[in-house]
């Protein structure tokens, strides 16, 4: 009789639980609806939010074609959000902050925008997007998705003589003559001191391969090569790297989230073992 108590309060206690696992994060996904001015006009925006170990990280756009936002904070509490970001236009500084409370799948409320000197107060009406509305990216695999000048936010470990830590900057990427090669000027800080790195990424359109070299501050070098047949991303291994008697490998995800963005996300493994977490960084193009 008490076996039988026991299974009926274990099956209890499993079916109230598993609501709880299942329950979907109520910020993450995208958030789709419209920015009204004070003049009355309307323009489409999206908001993207991805959870993360630290709290949210996402992007805005509607601000013009091909354009992508970083929000630089995002702060929640129960049933409200505040999304802070900026970035550099042809037209001055903008900068904005939305301030909204969610209701079920709907996100309204108001923000300002500001423009160089202007700022103006909006209204918005955001509305979950499904997950089958939210399109995949389809990136065409080419070695000048590369070109150009973009900035960038590592969080990571330490770890010599593959990480030098949490950094940002900047990278521009130029295209090389006589081949499918760009070569890359990185100008950053780590830890409030400056640091300069040299990347080359070569792309063999017919096999979609893909091999990246990093002539790293210290000295050191990471080459690895990387498959870029899927439309969404690209795997990248590097060559065993030795130091301090000990070998060390970098596996690495780059998500090709569209045009203007990337995102990064690499492990690493010590002696032949297992691969555990390094670091995560976003890139954004400027220009």
């Amino acid at each position: 009789m008490s076996r039988q108590i026991g299974y009926a309060m274990l099956v209890a206690v499993l079916a109230l639980a598993a609501p709880a696992l299942a329950q979907r994060d109520p910020w993450a996904g995208s958030w789709r609806g419209v920015l009204t001015t004070p003049q009355g006009d309307d323009t489409n925006v999206t908001i993207t939010l991805v959870a993360g170990d630290d709290g949210y990280t996402g992007l805005v756009t509607g601000f013009g074609p091909g354009t992508e936002i970083r929000v630089s904070s995002v702060t929640t509490s129960d049933v409200q959000v505040t999304v802070e970001g900026a970035t550099d236009t042809a037209f001055g500084p903008l900068a904005f902050v939305y301030s909204l409370t969610r209701d079920d799948q709907l996100l309204s409320g108001g923000g300002r925008v500001t423009l160089g000197d202007h700022g103006f107060d909006v209204s918005i009406e955001l509305k979950r997007a499904r997950r089958a509305d939210v399109p995949q990216p389809q990136i065409e695999q080419r070695i000048d998705y590369f070109s150009g000048e973009w900035t960038f936010d590592y969080t990571g470990g330490e770890f010599p003589p593959l990480s030098i830590g949490t950094r940002s900057g900047s990278v521009t990427f130029t295209a090389m003559p006589h081949g499918p090669f760009v070569r890359g000027h990185v100008t950053g800080e780590v830890f409030g001191e400056p640091y300069e790195e040299t990347w080359t990424i070569g792309f063999d359109a017919h096999i979609q391969s893909i091999v990246w070299h990093e002539q790293l501050s210290t000295g050191q070098a990471l080459t690895g090569l990387g498959n870029w047949t899927s439309p969404i991303a690209i795997t990248f291994l590097t060559a065993p790297v030795e130091a301090d008697g000990r070998v060390y490998v970098l596996k690495r995800l780059l998500q090709t989230t569209s045009d203007t963005a990337f995102t990064v996300t690499d492990q690493f493994s010590v002696d032949g073992g297992p691969f555990r977490r390094l670091g995560n960084g976003s890139y954004i193009r400027v220009r």
